[in-house]
């Protein structure tokens, strides 16, 4: 699995490539952890490159969310996959996380949000 991480205006875009499941999961927290810990608090986590996730990934993203909203941030997620949003909208996440068909669009609604 592939993780990078940037910083466009005041949000971490996390570009994630690759399969995320019991395996690969422990690299995406330790991103996690390192960002947190670096005070980052907006997040948009792209998932274009995601063909698969079970449920160790999606208990990451959760784990993320709910750091992150102690302290006034979210969590945002884009371009994911029609198998990956089916997941989302099985598991009922779908109404946790903002979803976005464009980066662009889910770091502009930072902005919007004031």
């Amino acid at each position: 699995m592939k993780i990078e991480a940037q910083k466009v205006d005041n949000v971490t875009v996390v570009v994630v490539e690759g399969e995320i499941d019991t395996l690969t999961v422990p690299q995406l927290h330790e991103t996690f952890d390192r960002l947190v810990a670096a005070g980052e608090q907006n997040y948009v986590i792209d998932l274009a490159g995601v063909p698969f996730m079970d449920s160790s990934g999606l208990a990451a993203l959760v784990k993320l969310f709910k750091r992150i909203r102690i302290g006034h941030g979210d969590v945002r997620l884009c371009r994911v996959r029609p198998e990956i949003r089916k997941i989302l909208e099985l598991t009922r996440l779908d109404r946790v996380f903002e979803i976005y068909e464009d980066r662009t669009l889910a770091v502009a609604s930072y902005r919007e949000q004031g």
